[in-house]
């Protein structure tokens, strides 16, 4: 078996390895695939090896490492990554975070066996099932405990895997616990061959990346000098030309609730400037977020725009919001973490480009907590749906804090099957 998928992978390699040099993506660190590690990742004393192919599961693999390194001081932590972009975030962690970040080796029997005997880890944490046959089979000969983390079976993972189900059932004795997303994801990697006594489901760690806790910073409507009954939409981090839309919408939006406020927070405060002159030649009047910081009068008459031109409060200002716009999902910027206004039990309404969050939005689609848009002249009929509809919007409400619920404590879930391997 072994020798079929090393003839296969090499055949593989020989079609691949010009495409990475016509392409230019065989970058200097490239050769740390193929076993030539650095002295900082092969001169630790048996780390704890996570695996994280990209940019969203090497901001996980971090933030693990961050845990582990605080409850097992003594105990170093490498991170290796599949493509650069994720290298490229392992590598900004705080000094101590981590202690080496190096490229993922290409599964060759030789290779694996190289960079296994090399870096000799204690742990193997794999972030979001990347199953390698040759480099869990070394694992497995000599005796390192492997850990599916995060672990998440896509539609067309599925599908792929069960075609291969005598390789898959193979690859799966070889891993000591599976921590799954959710009771879906466990079901599949339980059908797919893995034991029913080493599944577990832990919830999303993406979900424990959210902060402190809403209760530490909440607003009230009062603090805007809006009124108990005004409805507020909140758009968070927006790109242009995203504010133009909103304040397109929301003017013809409050022609029908005059009770309609805006709270309007640009991703990047250097624009306050552009974005208030486009609110002022809208013809509606705005105060900036600083001036009520600041003490100074709350609101004048008039003025139901709120602009925020302030870092760091967005996240509790979502506490006030009827409804919210997660910004850079209309404009093809990738979106922002809808966690952060959901988290308060809030609607939450994106568009199409979520891209950097694909996996989350969706979580939260899928569960009724969110809505996604295509444009603006959807948006601005999901939002005026939202705004006479009160029971569905509750409904989404609802659904949006459950999921957040459902998926609270993941890390904390994590650890406690890990924690054994490190003690």
């Amino acid at each position: 078996m072994r020798i079929i998928y090393d003839l296969f992978f090499l055949i593989f390699s020989v079609v691949y390895l010009p495409y990475l040099l016509v392409k230019r993506k065989a970058h200097k660190d490239f050769l740390q695939r193929f076993s030539f590690l650095p002295d900082e990742v092969t001169g630790l004393e048996r780390p704890v090896w996570i695996h994280a192919v990209s940019v969203g599961e090497a901001a996980l693999a971090g933030k693990l490492s961050g845990v582990i390194k605080k409850r097992f001081p003594g105990v170093p932590v490498v991170i290796s990554t599949t493509t650069r972009t994720g290298n490229d975030m392992a590598r900004k962690f705080k000094p101590g975070a981590v202690d080496a970040v190096f490229y993922f080796p290409v599964d060759f029997r030789a290779v694996v066996s190289r960079v296994v005997r090399s870096i000799d880890p204690r742990l193997y944490l794999m972030v979001e099932t990347e199953l390698w046959p040759n480099l869990l089979e070394e694992f497995s000969s000599r005796g390192v405990p492997v850990v599916l983390v995060n672990g998440r079976i896509s539609d067309s993972s599925f599908v792929n895997y069960k075609r291969i189900g005598f390789i898959t059932r193979h690859i799966l004795k070889d891993v000591e616990r599976f921590c799954m997303q959710s009771e879906k994801d466990a079901l599949r990697i339980k059908q797919m061959g893995a034991p029913a006594e080493k599944v577990f489901v832990t919830g999303n760690i993406k979900f424990d990346q959210t902060g402190d806790s809403p209760a530490s910073g909440a607003f009230r409507k009062e603090d805007f000098g809006f009124g108990e009954k005004d409805e507020i939409l909140v758009a968070g981090s927006t790109h242009s030309p995203e504010e133009e839309t909103i304040v397109d919408v929301y003017r013809e939006l409050r022609k029908k609730r005059s009770g309609l406020k805006l709270v309007l927070a640009p991703r990047h405060i250097e624009r306050v400037d552009t974005v208030g002159s486009y609110i002022e030649k809208a013809g509606i009047g705005y105060q900036r977020f600083s001036d009520i910081l600041s003490g100074k009068k709350i609101r004048p008459s008039g003025k139901d725009v709120i602009l925020v031109d302030t870092i760091g409060h967005l996240k509790d200002i979502y506490s006030v919001a009827t409804l919210i716009f997660v910004g850079g999902s209309l404009a093809r910027k990738g979106g922002q973490n809808p966690i952060e206004g959901a988290r308060w039990g809030k609607a939450v309404v994106f568009g199409p480009h979520m891209f950097n969050f694909r996996e989350v939005a969706g979580i939260f689609t899928e569960g009724g907590g969110a809505v996604a848009v295509k444009d603006k002249n959807e948006l601005k009929s999901v939002l005026e749906d939202l705004l006479e509809d009160t029971d569905k919007r509750e409904n989404m409400s609802v659904n949006a804090k459950k999921i957040i619920d459902q998926n609270s404590g993941a890390l904390e879930k994590t650890m406690d099957k890990i924690g054994k391997y490190l003690s």
